[in-house]
């Protein structure tokens, strides 16, 4: 589905786990954990934060070029929620429930991303697949907020760096940020956290050449009550 894999290659990729080396010797093998950098260690908290939420509405837009991709989720801290993506004037209806994963576009949609019996078949109609379809795992990764906050700064090449605490929206943050530079063209990364209280995530922003992500986490709260929609065409 071209859709979901556009919209996957929103989020750059990010991991908050530290780094080990090893040295072996004849006799023995001694490994040296590095201390996490208190880039990492806000990076922790975030990430053990994100992973107990009730659950937090997240707002994003995409811009790829000149493709521009706008999304509203609200999803709980165990992957399960939902919403939309709007994508050339298409709104798709996204939803997940335990291992299942629904979608629901318009015929105008499936007649650019399918054959035209699907597309008449499809169109306007929920559809139930697998959550772990590997076709759908792009859009899936946005139904977990712990998901999108480890992916950020995975396998980052330069250290991170983390500002003096400063006001986002109300909230009083953090700014873990990222700065690489590579054939005279740089790339950016920022997540905002929160300094005092939980260390909630309120915003992730990437901006690299060619694409520019933003991702805003508000609202977080209880567990929303998921249902299943009627009438769903099983394809699983």
């Amino acid at each position: 589905m071209p859709a979901a894999a556009s919209i996957g290659a929103a989020v750059a990729a990010a991991a908050t786990s530290h780094r080990s080396t090893t040295t072996t010797t004849p006799s023995a093998t001694t490994t040296t954990i590095k201390p996490l950098s208190k880039a990492d260690q806000w990076l922790a908290k975030a990430l053990k934060t994100e992973i107990s939420v009730g659950s937090v509405h997240i707002d994003g837009s995409v811009k790829q070029g000149t493709q521009p991709i706008g999304f509203h989720l609200v999803v709980n801290g165990n992957g399960d929620g939902g919403g939309t993506f709007v994508q050339h004037g298409n709104t798709v209806h996204i939803l997940r429930l335990g291992p299942l994963l629904y979608f629901k576009a318009p015929t105008a949609f499936w007649v650019k991303n399918a054959t035209p019996q699907q597309a008449q078949s499809y169109g306007d109609r929920w559809i139930e697949l697998s959550s772990l379809d590997v076709r759908f795992q792009s859009f899936d990764q946005f139904l977990d907020a712990a998901d999108l906050v480890a992916s950020v700064f995975q396998g980052h090449p330069r250290p991170l760096t983390v500002g003096r605490p400063t006001t986002y929206h109300g909230h009083q943050v953090v700014i873990v940020k990222e700065v690489a530079r590579k054939n005279r063209k740089t790339s950016k990364g920022y997540m905002y956290i929160g300094a005092t209280g939980k260390a909630y995530v309120y915003r992730i922003l990437n901006d690299t050449p060619g694409e520019v992500s933003n991702l805003v986490f508000s609202h977080y709260g209880k567990a929303i009550a998921v249902t299943v929609p009627p009438n769903a065409i099983n394809l699983t």
